[in-house]
């Protein structure tokens, strides 16, 4: 899945986009989604997005799809009765949605999570280049 940025600023924001999280993408720039979730609180859609070698979580709002296509081997999680975790579901590559603790990982910038994620995410990008 690829998204276009069409929004990168707080203050020029739609009404009913969430304002909490980090602004760092840059406008009209196309981006690879490497994961999709909702978090418990916000029950909003999220984006796993990398910008200058960070993976963030990004509400959907801010983007327009440019490909709505999943690689065939993503997987999902779903979260609804568990109160140790932040997310109602997950869905992404493996080891986002089956190994045990690789979202807050990741989050947290392990480097192991790291060198995963963008392991994952140069294969992605060589699948959809096919």
């Amino acid at each position: 899945m690829k998204v276009i940025c069409k929004y990168n600023d707080p203050s020029n924001l739609p009404s009913g986009i969430p304002d909490n999280f980090d602004y760092g993408l840059e406008l009209s720039k196309e981006y690879l989604v490497m994961g999709v979730l909702t978090f418990k609180q916000s029950n909003n859609l999220y984006f796993l997005i990398d910008e200058n070698s960070r993976p963030s979580w990004f509400p959907y709002q801010i983007f327009e799809t440019v490909t709505n296509e999943l690689p065939a081997n993503w997987f999902v999680k779903i979260n609804i009765g568990d109160d140790y975790v932040d997310y109602q579901n997950l869905i992404g590559f493996d080891e986002l949605c089956n190994k045990e603790d690789f979202f807050n990982q990741l989050l947290e910038r392990d480097e192991e999570a790291m060198r995963t994620y963008f392991r994952r995410k140069i294969e992605l990008e060589k699948e959809l280049a096919e």
